[in-house]
C-alpha cells in the first residue's frame, strides 16, 4: 500500500493549513505544535515526492501541483467522510417521526405511496404529512421536509432535484364539444379557463411554447382556486381549459375523461425539489429519505 494511503491525517492537517493560511494557524486550530504540522506536511511531501509549498521566513503559498492534489484531496475526504457515515448509519435502527409537507395533488398521487414503502421498509419510522397549495415555512412550523415544484430562491435550505414538472392544457370532451377545440393559444381567449391563485387574483399570466415560438397569456375568468384538485375537478367536470401538471391529469387523459388541448403546446419545465433546513448533522432518518425519494422519483419520472 503506498504510504500516503497509510497517513490520512497527514492529508488533513495539509488541507487545515491551506484553510487556516499558516501552519501555526493550522496548529492551534488543532490543537497541535507548528513542529508536529511542519514535519507532517514534510513526510506528505516525501511521500508524494512533491514539493506542496513555496516557503519563506515572511511567506507561504501553494506550488501549483499543490493546488491540483487539494482539490483532489478534498474530494476523496468528502467520500471518505461520507463512506464512514454511511457505515455508521448502517448499524442504526432508522427510528422518528418526518415531518414533511407538499402540495396536494403531488402529495396526494405522489408522496402518499413513497411515505407508505418507506414506512414498510423502516416500521420504526412515522410520518406526519401536510398538503397545501400554500408555501410552508420550514423553520416556523419546524418541518423537515418540503417538496417543491418551483425555482427556488431561498438560500435557507438545502435542495436536490427530483424531477422536472410540465403542465399541460387539459379540457373534458363535453366542454369542448360544447365551445369547440381551440387551435392556437390565442384562442384561449375565447374558452372559460380555470386559473390557479394563492392570492385570490382573477387575472393570471399563463406562459406557453412549442418548439418554435413562445406566448404569454394574460387571462381572467370567473373560476378562481388556490388548489390543484379543484381545478382539476372543474375540468373533468366540464367547466374549462386548465394548465395542469400531466403526471396529474396522465390517468384522466388515458381513461377519455380529459383531452389533452393543444398538445403542441406546454408551459415551460418547472423543477421539483425536496428541500430541508440547514442543520448539522442531518438525521440518518432524513438523509435515508431523501435519498429513497430521488430514487423513487426516477421510476415516477422516468426522463430525469
Amino acid at each position: 500500500m503506498n504510504q500516503t494511503l497509510k497517513n490520512l491525517e497527514d492529508i488533513r492537517i495539509f488541507i487545515k493549513v491551506i484553510e487556516s493560511g499558516s501552519f501555526t494557524a493550522a496548529a492551534n486550530r488543532l490543537n497541535l505544535s507548528p513542529t508536529t504540522v511542519s514535519k507532517q506536511i514534510t513526510r506528505l511531501e516525501k511521500n508524494l515526492n512533491i514539493h506542496l509549498f513555496e516557503r519563506s521566513t515572511r511567506s507561504m503559498r501553494l506550488t501549483q501541483e499543490g493546488k491540483i492534489l487539494a482539490s483532489k484531496f478534498r474530494q476523496a475526504l468528502i467520500l471518505l467522510d461520507e463512506a464512514e457515515q454511511f457505515a455508521q448509519d448502517s448499524h442504526e435502527k432508522l427510528t422518528g417521526i418526518i415531518k414533511i409537507t407538499a402540495p396536494l395533488p403531488l402529495g396526494r398521487q405522489q408522496l402518499a405511496i413513497m411515505t407508505a414503502k418507506f414506512q414498510q421498509l423502516y416500521p420504526d419510522i412515522g410520518f406526519m404529512v401536510h398538503l397545501s397549495d400554500h408555501l410552508v415555512n420550514l423553520y416556523e412550523c419546524d418541518i423537515d421536509l418540503a417538496i417543491r415544484v418551483a425555482h427556488l430562491t431561498d438560500s435557507n435550505l438545502v435542495a436536490r432535484k427530483l424531477a422536472n414538472n410540465q403542465r399541460i392544457l387539459v379540457a373534458a370532451p363535453e366542454y369542448l364539444q360544447k365551445y369547440g377545440i381551440p387551435k392556437h393559444p390565442a384562442d384561449l381567449y375565447q374558452h372559460q379557463c380555470l386559473l390557479f391563485s394563492t392570492q385570490g387574483m382573477s387575472q393570471i399570466i399563463w406562459k406557453l411554447n412549442n418548439t418554435h415560438e413562445q406566448m404569454q397569456l394574460t387571462l381572467s375568468s370567473q373560476m378562481v382556486a388556490d388548489s390543484g384538485d379543484i381545478l382539476t375537478c372543474w375540468s373533468e367536470l366540464g367547466l374549462g381549459i386548465a394548465l395542469r401538471e400531466s403526471w396529474e391529469v396522465a390517468e384522466l387523459i388515458r381513461a377519455g375523461k380529459l383531452i389533452h388541448v393543444l398538445p403542441d403546446w406546454h408551459d415551460d419545465n418547472t423543477p421539483i425539489y425536496i428541500v430541508r433546513t440547514i442543520r448539522a448533522p442531518i438525521p440518518a432518518r432524513i438523509k435515508y429519505f431523501i435519498d429513497f425519494l430521488i430514487q423513487e422519483w426516477r421510476i415516477c419520472f422516468p426522463e430525469v
